[in-house]
């Protein structure tokens, strides 16, 4: 649980004071009892006008409001797409007199849900009182977002004024993409590399995973004896084991403009970051080195590198991704060549939608020695989501997409069509073709 306090004494920022609407007839008519008074030279009138804005004057002067102080905790400050943030306000009047009539609101990101409880509350505080006000947020949407700041809003005694202030703090939150689980995908590189990994090779050497028994021979470390088989056959064996090699993937993920077709929670860009999300936790899980590359309006490479830090870096970035720019993937891969180890394999994820340059840049891709993975969102299916496209058009178009992807599945690469309606695992099944 992390947790973040602000002392409102010390961040209090006024917005805004005034008058309630009994305040305002008050003294209205006050003034009119005043008028009146004089015009018909009634000094009755005329005093008991003076005595209501006399009672305006002294309660604007003896009005005021206790030292609160406001303390939230978070339950998380990362989370997945989907999931529910728990939130907790302590607010304590460190004064020596009550609040009065203290109004406490949290403002909350406009994406979020308020799921249940309530994030305002209505309180009158002694001094040295505290209130907590707990609620829970959905989260619905990827991103960076930030809870605050805490409004606050005073009712002096008779509800005569309000004085509405507001404490400047703010607690900063990412959620990430959801994380969708990948089979077992056949994915290696054709070159083996220096350091032990996880991705595991069909013969002997060293490694973690169980190969075969063979026959002791002088020289043999004695930690790699399996004494079980000697007590059963009084002979010394040796366990083999399967010699892993790191494997550096790469994947490519298109933001441009045009993957926002669609709804807010269905489109290509989504989908394209729970593909690379789930592709990046499932690789990194096996020790493999990941490297992220997004393309909309300008390059954001993330270099190969393993472990949790790598992981976070990755999710971190896909989840401040946004539509935008025209960037063509053969740019992409231009300026990526140095980069891309030799014989790695090669995940794009986009639409292949209003770029002439993706033929080339995958033929290119192949011809160095990579093995491509297109994993292509259909554009055409979700934008049927939001409108209506009459159903000769939406053959043509859709005959278009699949001439194109079968002029990229001719350069050697594997291409996915991926509906909306299809889950990542079972379009990843088509990786087994390596």
């Amino acid at each position: 649980t992390l947790s973040s306090s602000s002392a409102a004494s010390d961040v209090y920022k006024r917005q805004d004071m005034m008058w309630t609407r009994k305040a305002a007839f008050t003294f209205t008519g006050g003034i009119a009892l005043i008028l009146i008074g004089m015009m018909i030279s009634n000094h009755q009138m005329m005093i008991l006008g003076l005595a209501f804005i006399a009672f305006i004057v002294v309660n604007s002067w003896v009005s005021g409001h206790g030292d609160v102080e406001v303390q939230r905790t978070l339950s998380a400050d990362n989370l997945y797409k989907g999931d529910d943030l728990y939130v907790e306000l302590l607010v304590t009047n460190r004064s020596r007199r009550k609040t009065q009539q203290l109004e406490v609101y949290d403002n909350v990101p406009h994406e979020m849900k308020l799921r249940s409880g309530l994030n305002q509350m209505r309180l009158n505080l002694k001094p040295g009182e505290s209130a907590r006000i707990r609620y829970v947020l959905r989260c619905p949407l990827r991103g960076h977002y930030s809870v605050g700041p805490v409004s606050l809003r005073y009712r002096n005694t008779f509800n005569l004024s309000i004085d509405e202030m507001y404490v400047d703090h703010h607690s900063d939150i990412i959620i990430f993409p959801q994380i969708r689980d990948v089979e077992e995908a056949f994915i290696r590189s054709r070159t083996a590399k220096m350091y032990t990994g996880a991705t595991t090779l069909r013969t002997p050497g060293p490694g973690t995973e169980f190969y075969s028994l063979r026959e002791y021979v002088p020289g043999d470390p004695f930690k790699n004896i399996n004494w079980k088989a000697f007590a059963r056959t009084g002979d010394l064996m040796i366990n083999e084991k399967c010699r892993d090699a790191v494997t550096d993937l790469y994947i490519i993920l298109d933001s441009r403009d045009i993957a926002r077709i669609g709804t807010v929670l269905k489109n290509p860009l989504e989908m394209g970051t729970v593909a690379a999300a789930s592709l990046a936790s499932f690789f990194i899980k096996r020790r493999d080195s990941v490297s992220l590359t997004i393309y909309d309006e300008k390059l954001s490479f993330l270099p190969p590198d393993t472990g949790d830090k790598q992981y976070f870096k990755i999710l971190s970035s896909l989840a401040g991704v946004a539509p935008r720019g025209t960037m063509p993937l053969q740019a992409v891969t231009n300026s990526l060549a140095a980069r891309f180890s030799r014989g790695s394999p090669v995940f794009v994820i986009s639409s292949c939608e209003g770029d002439g340059t993706v033929p080339s840049a995958v033929r290119d891709l192949v011809g160095r020695g990579h093995e491509v993975t297109v994993l292509s969102p259909s554009s055409i299916d979700f934008e049927r989501l939001v409108s209506r496209i009459p159903r000769m058009s939406y053959e043509v178009l859709k005959l278009e997409r699949q001439n194109r992807l079968t002029s990229l599945a001719g350069f050697g690469s594997q291409v996915i069509d991926w509906m909306p309606d299809m889950d990542l695992s079972q379009a990843l099944l088509q990786v087994r073709g390596y």
